[in-house]
């Protein structure tokens, strides 16, 4: 989101309250949106329709527990977005999309009854209910006493997606009484709210709705198998059926705007006090853009991608990336910027033992963002990224070794699941050349299927270290990355010759799963950017950067399923520089070398890779050229090289005795990259 903060910040103007001329109503006839949060009351209520382990002692033995309720209340954010139209002096009509997050995720414990409550500890089953957004399409009728005040009713469509599992606890090895649904539950809703006009297209409230979803069966299987009778056979499913509802209230904050660019009626009240200009507004403007690149990277060194292998390590890789850009500005009303990247990758593995070969696209990248420009002293940011998987993650057999250090290669993974981020945000210009932006964000981050170890295939070590046949790694692997959300801030200046821009940003997650087995959580992560640019002269310009990176303590698997604390924070320090003095040759040519290092202090465990990273070290240098085509379209091509070293990992017993004997696992690595790359960019 950070060019477009700078791209509002070059507009950002102070504008002072419009005056209506007719009936109140229409003060409030325009689009807008916008954030909301509060809190939520909600209750759900399960209801077994068959005999399971989580109901009966048996596949056919009575229903024991007829269901579970849940209470809860807890807080919730969300965005809505509708437009209104005035029908009267004090009338309005309005439609208005909605969606919130999670207004229930509660847990119902009970004394078990199966597989044995008389054990020790005594068993218990725990089912949950999560209750994980919720979206809503509504009508509102409203009256508008004032131009500054609006009360409304509101009803119509709702939806929720209802997630529902159920554990034993302590832990089964594996899991095979745990089970997980997720459905859509179609329902309604209906609410009443205020808003009060807090400057011209900016709008503060209070809402009260409740929301009602029907009920819908989810059906979970487990791995148990039925213990009456003399035959095991598999347990049944865990059906049962759900319903929720819930009341929220919530404090809301709009952001209007006209997405028609409509010049206003002199008569009528949403006239602006300048509106005795005759002339339209001007028209909208589109642009776009597109940057085609193809990038080469060949590499040496100690080890290969398996660095517990010791033969000498190979490889290269050639990737072409390709982004497409498309705006849309309605002066003083609004900016759309839509971006789209995706890329092709082809791969190769040169390492004795682990040669292989990858070739095909890699995940595209997909963001909106809106720029609200009518407004008065800030600028609202609102924004959707996705991932959209048309990339592989899974990649078996020796391929997996194709998966390069992105330290070595420009891409070192080539696809994961469904992501989805909105953002929302403002911009305050403090003054003609300074401007502070804060946003936030949420990320559902899908599964995806990754290749994994067949444990019962290894092969036995004789002598060792053990030998392993291809097949091993074939073994499909369900990854839930888990969720994470976003608060950053941004802040540029510029003072004369001196551009400055600075950002700080909070990263959280939720826990990471393989195949429904918990297998940690990466700690809260902080990073820092600083970039400066200055131009010396027309021809002569520096620009330099600093970013540091750390995290938090990781949550890792402390038994019987459950995840604990790391004693001792494994995560390090990440610090990275760069330093790029250009020099304006013609007034087509610019040229332009560079300088740039990353420094990761210590070693630590990357909880979603599932693999140990030891400390490093690696310096660049590089050379570029840039030659203006035409005003509308340049060509660039760089070369870098660069050197790698990786310390010793931790050290481990590498072989078993008599004598036994220990070492570093790997032993520090050492890498030499050469790197090229071509980019066309061409603007329409």
């Amino acid at each position: 989101m950070l060019p477009a903060v700078i791209a509002a910040t070059e507009i950002l103007v102070k504008m002072t309250p419009e005056a209506y001329a007719g009936g109140p109503a229409d003060a409030w006839s325009r689009c807008y949106a916008g954030g909301q949060a509060g809190v939520a009351a909600s209750a759900s209520h399960w209801n077994y329709t068959n005999s399971n382990p989580y109901s009966a002692t048996g596949n056919t033995t009575p229903i024991v527990v007829p269901g579970a309720d849940f209470n809860q209340t807890r807080g919730l954010i969300g965005l809505q977005a509708g437009c209104n139209k005035a029908v009267a002096d004090h009338w309005l009509l309005g439609l208005e999309g909605s969606w919130s997050s999670n207004p229930m995720n509660d847990h119902n414990p009970k004394s078990g009854f199966f597989p044995d409550p008389t054990g020790f500890p005594p068993e218990k089953e725990v089912v949950t209910t999560n209750i994980q957004s919720v979206v809503a399409l509504t009508g509102k009728l409203g009256f508008v006493p004032s131009t500054d005040w609006l009360v409304y009713g509101k009803g119509g469509y709702a939806a929720a997606r209802i997630e529902t599992f159920g554990t034993v606890t302590p832990a089964f090895s594996p899991p095979v009484f745990d089970f997980n649904t997720v459905a859509w539950h179609s329902g309604w809703t209906v609410g009443a709210g205020a808003e009060y006009r807090l400057f011209r297209n900016v709008t503060i409230g209070v809402e009260y709705d409740y929301y009602r979803f029907a009920n819908v069966t989810h059906s979970g299987n487990t791995a148990a198998e039925d213990f009456v009778g003399v035959v095991a056979t598999p347990a049944n499913p865990v059906d049962h059926r759900v319903n929720a509802d819930a009341h929220t209230v919530m404090a809301r904050v709009n952001f209007g705007f006209d997405p028609f660019g409509s010049t206003a009626d002199p008569n009528a009240a949403s006239a602006r006090a300048l509106g005795a200009q005759a002339s339209a507004e001007p028209a909208g403007q589109y642009s776009a853009f597109n940057t085609t690149e193809t990038k080469y990277s060949s590499w040496t060194g100690t080890r290969g991608a398996n660095v517990f292998a010791a033969d000498r390590g190979s490889g290269y890789q050639a990737y072409t990336p390709t982004t497409f850009g498309f705006d849309y500005v309605l002066p003083d009303q609004y900016k759309v910027e839509t971006r789209v990247k995706g890329g092709y990758v082809y791969a190769s593995q040169n390492t004795a033992g682990q040669s292989a070969l990858y070739n095909g696209p890699i995940d595209t990248q997909a963001s909106v963002n809106l720029t609200l420009l009518d407004f008065e002293t800030i600028r609202p940011l609102l924004g959707v990224s996705m991932n959209l998987p048309t990339g592989n993650s899974y990649l078996p057999g020796n391929q997996r070794f194709t998966r390069m250090d992105p330290d070595l290669v420009d891409v070192g993974s080539y696809g994961v699941g469904f992501n989805i981020n909105p953002t929302a945000g403002f911009i305050v210009g403090l003054n003609e050349s300074t401007a502070v932006s804060i946003s936030a964000g949420y990320t559902w981050q899908g599964d995806f299927t990754k290749e994994g170890i067949n444990i019962s295939e290894i092969g036995n070590p004789a002598p060792p270290p053990a030998t392993f046949d291809i097949s091993t790694f074939d073994l499909k692997q369900r990854i839930s990355p888990g969720n994470a959300y976003t608060v950053n801030s941004n802040i540029s200046s510029t003072i004369d010759n001196l551009v400055l821009i600075g950002s700080f940003a909070y990263i959280g997650s939720s826990h990471t799963s393989i195949d429904g087995v918990s297998s940690g959580r990466a700690g809260a992560k902080f990073t820092a950017n600083g970039t400066a640019k200055y131009r010396f002269d027309d021809r002569t310009a520096l620009a330099t950067s600093l970013s540091w990176a750390f995290s938090e303590k990781n949550d890792i698997p402390g038994g019987l399923g459950s995840l604990v604390l790391e004693p001792l924070n494994s995560n390090s320090n990440v610090f990275i520089g760069s330093v790029e003095p250009s020099y304006m040759l013609t007034d087509k040519l610019r040229l332009a070398t560079n300088y740039s290092f990353l420094y990761r202090d210590h070693n630590y465990y990357d909880v979603l890779q599932q693999q140990f990273i030891p400390a490093k070290q690696k310096h660049l240098v590089g050379a570029s050229a840039t030659y203006a085509i035409t005003d509308a379209a340049s060509v660039t091509l760089r070369g870098s090289r660069a050197w790698v070293e990786q310390e010793d990992g931790p050290f481990l017993l590498t072989e078993v005795g008599p004598p036994s004997a220990f070492g570093f696992q790997p032993p520090t690595l050492k890498y030499d990259v050469w790197a090229t790359s071509l980019s066309i960019n061409a603007r329409f």
